[in-house]
């Protein structure tokens, strides 16, 4: 049984909200660690779990984009 119960989303919501943060403070390695870990985790999700969400849809519906 994997350990992330609820997949890789709950960590993704949260260094989606940090990115947000680093972005409205215009902190530039803030903004680029999230995006890292954003990529790492989106990216597991989507190798470990797959599901219907895939790219663009994916993306707007963790509010990366809109």
């Amino acid at each position: 049984m994997s350990k992330y119960v609820n997949g890789y989303f709950p960590k993704i919501e949260y260094w989606s909200g940090k990115l947000n943060e680093a972005i409205a403070s215009l902190d530039e390695d803030g903004i680029e660690k999230c995006t890292s870990k954003l990529l790492y985790f989106v990216g597991k999700q989507n190798s470990t779990y797959g599901g219907p969400l895939k790219g663009d849809a994916f993306l707007r519906s963790i509010g990366v984009i809109k």
